[in-house]
């Protein structure tokens, strides 16, 4: 669970760190991601289309279809694909949800939180696809790790 990023966001991000592993920047299938990630598929169809609007991912037609980056993953940032999902006010919030929060009607953790989204942005502005894409065959094992466990206990429970 995220308590700063939308549903919506964290599968965008998942998704694209995931096409940023593709040897030679091939597209991969709408549902093989979905699969891999365990990712709802009708879900990461709708992220996929806001980030292809946003160039971040193209959608190539055909038999050899599929997504891929629309640059190089030296090019996009973390913060490229939240503004896209999330837009620009992703930050902006009370951490803990009081309206009209801000530097002249202060909650109590808000020079805390203030201090903390800067040191967010600085990274999201800072962080390539790149960057990030190593150690993630790791993070990619351990969710089909659980999906299969999931599995079997389905297969156990009779479902």
């Amino acid at each position: 669970m995220s308590i700063i990023f939308s549903k919506s966001c964290e599968y965008g991000l998942q998704a694209v760190l995931y096409l940023s592993q593709r040897p030679n920047e091939s597209p991969a299938l709408l549902r093989d991601i979905a699969q891999d990630l365990n990712i709802p598929y009708h879900f990461l169809n709708k992220v996929l289309q806001t980030l292809t609007r946003d160039n971040i991912v193209v959608s190539h037609k055909g038999s050899n279809g599929g997504f891929a980056l629309a640059r190089s993953p030296k090019e996009i940032y973390l913060l490229d694909i939240v503004r896209a999902v999330d837009g620009d006010s992703f930050l902006n919030g009370c951490v803990v949800g009081f309206p009209g929060c801000g530097d002249e009607n202060p909650c109590p953790v808000h020079p805390q939180w203030k201090k903390a989204k800067k040191m967010i942005l600085t990274m999201l502005q800072k962080k390539t696809l790149a960057e990030l894409g190593k150690g993630l065959d790791l993070k990619l094992d351990y969710i089909h790790s659980l999906r299969r466990e999931t599995l079997a206990g389905s297969a156990r429970n009779g479902k």
